[in-house]
């Protein structure tokens, strides 16, 4: 684009480098918050798997044990998930991290109990 006013086709050329400029790190910028905001999901979702494990390792467990059938109770089981998900938002406060504000509440517990489906897997070896 050149026009016959040699200040203008400056004027024009500064512009587009600016709008360039501009574009190009508003896209860079929100690629870096997609970037930061996947890890700190993934490290969410690692909290409540942790949760989960540790309900398991120090409610659920024992009580499999001493039981013939090796199940819980209706009781026992929403009780171990209240558990799992209490120790999950425990977690993640330790971590400096509020879990409501990355994974919606009303999520939660499909999460725990997602979590809960692959520690059933790991269990029996699958």
């Amino acid at each position: 684009m050149i026009t016959s006013i040699p200040m203008l086709d400056q004027f024009l050329f500064y512009s587009m480098v600016v709008v360039f400029g501009s574009v190009w790190t508003i896209m860079r910028a929100y690629e870096i918050y997609q970037q930061l905001k996947n890890s700190r999901y993934r490290l969410a979702i690692t909290i409540i798997e942790s949760a989960v494990q540790k309900t398991y390792d120090t409610y659920t467990r024992e009580i499999k044990k001493a039981r013939e059938d090796g199940k819980l109770t209706p009781e026992e089981r929403k009780k171990a998930f209240n558990l799992a998900m209490q120790t999950a938002i425990e977690m993640a406060r330790g971590q400096n991290m509020e879990l409501n504000s990355i994974i919606r509440k009303e999520l939660l517990p499909y999460f725990i109990h997602r979590a809960l489906q692959k520690l059933k897997l790991q269990k029996s070896g699958g």
